[in-house]
């Protein structure tokens, strides 16, 4: 094995790492796929090569997935002891054995645990790392803990845009070592491929016309507040929008991240003045929904991205006290969703055409449509060196 890349997230981790991966091995690279998805509760998936997993079961469950083994632990933080008694007595030794003959290891992420841990390994191991970037990049509030992503010493660091860049720089990653190779799980987005899809999708809600699309994240996790301002946000979206939904006769369809627990946000769609306006989602790609949608709302999530791509509307939601996320509405690519008067910025975005923002696009998603060859010459010049 020459390239060995490791994932937490089964979703869009495998998704931009996939077409890395048949890329090198069309250039003669030895590739290998280690899961260590069962870490973040979340299901390693059957992949023909098939994908390796690091444990055999969960060490934790995330919200929402009850029915399934594992724990949940208050003291499951940062620097916790389960995360040390995790790493040292099960994750390591078995990592250390299944990248013995690597080369090079790529990874999404060098600030968080396990990478933060994977990569003084792969140090110990004279193993070179590559960090390829899995999100848009915004510096997080101050008092978010923790290391600066793309400060964790790898060898290469491979990102979306002349926009990603200049966070990198900003956050510690030598200059040198920064390529702007683009999104490789963007590289599949052709809104006309997906337009079929949503079809099916609004004929499976039973709706007539494309709805409003509301796409969360667990802003909680990037250092802005805990779980219920997210959820207070949502209510007071919900609340604002409820009134216009029934006078436009449409509907708001609500995806939550995999992290989230989509029962929290039905159940405040029940308390709504029109609970049959809003309908929340199950699992499906995140495409799926944007060729559905008629407009789409964001907190801080690179799904706003996506959506503009699509050529959505874009709305973004404030954040209490931090205001707008990442550059969409600072670039003018979004509408801002004020929390004190919800009402003006919703029917704006509801009144608006489709979206023009190749500029906004082109600054943070480099050579669409080839930045999974971009990022495949990077790992292989770094594993033939």
């Amino acid at each position: 094995m020459s390239v060995a890349f490791v994932f937490t997230n089964p979703g869009h981790h495998l998704e931009m790492m996939e077409p890395v991966a048949d890329e090198l091995r069309r250039r003669g690279q030895r590739v290998s796929m280690i899961s260590l998805a069962e870490v973040r509760g979340l299901k390693t998936p059957q992949r023909t090569p098939p994908i390796t997993r690091v444990i055999p079961f969960d060490i934790r469950k995330r919200a929402g997935q009850t029915e399934s083994p594992g724990i949940e632990l208050r003291e499951w933080q940062r620097g916790s002891l389960a995360k040390r008694l995790a790493w040292w007595v099960g994750l390591a030794p078995r990592l250390a054995w299944l990248l013995r003959k690597a080369r090079v290891v790529v990874i999404p992420n060098d600030a968080v645990f396990p990478y933060v841990e994977l990569l003084a390994l792969t140090r110990r191991l004279g193993i070179r790392s590559v960090l390829v970037q899995e999100g848009i990049r915004f510096t997080f509030p101050g008092g978010h803990a923790g290391p600066s992503y793309g400060a964790g010493g790898c060898d290469a660091v491979c990102v979306w845009g002349e926009g990603s860049r200049e966070y990198f720089e900003r956050t510690g990653a030598p200059a040198e070592r920064i390529t702007v190779t683009g999104a490789p799980r963007m590289d599949t987005i052709e809104p006309a491929r997906w337009e079929a899809r949503g079809r099916e999708l609004l004929s499976s809600l039973g709706l007539s016309k494309p709805p409003l699309a509301f796409l969360s994240n667990p802003i909680e996790i990037q250092g802005y507040g805990d779980k219920a301002v997210r959820l207070s946000c949502f209510e007071q979206l919900v609340t604002a929008a409820a009134p216009l939904l029934v006078a436009r006769d449409t509907t708001l369809i609500v995806k939550t991240h995999a992290y989230e627990d989509p029962a929290e946000y039905e159940a405040i769609a029940r308390r709504s003045a029109h609970p049959e306006r809003i309908r929340i989602l199950g699992a499906m790609p995140i495409f799926t929904v944007l060729a559905a949608a008629r407009a789409a709302i964001v907190m801080a999530s690179t799904v706003g991205l996506e959506a503009l791509v699509f050529g959505l509307p874009l709305g973004v939601l404030e954040i209490p006290r931090h205001g707008y996320a990442f550059e969409y509405v600072q670039q003018r690519a979004a509408i801002p969703l004020e929390l004190a008067k919800l009402e003006p910025g919703l029917v704006t975005l509801l009144d608006a055409p489709r979206a023009h923002a190749a500029p906004f696009v082109a600054r943070h998603l480099h050579d669409h449509g080839r930045a999974f060859a971009n990022v495949a010459a990077v790992i292989d010049r770094l594993a033939r060196t």
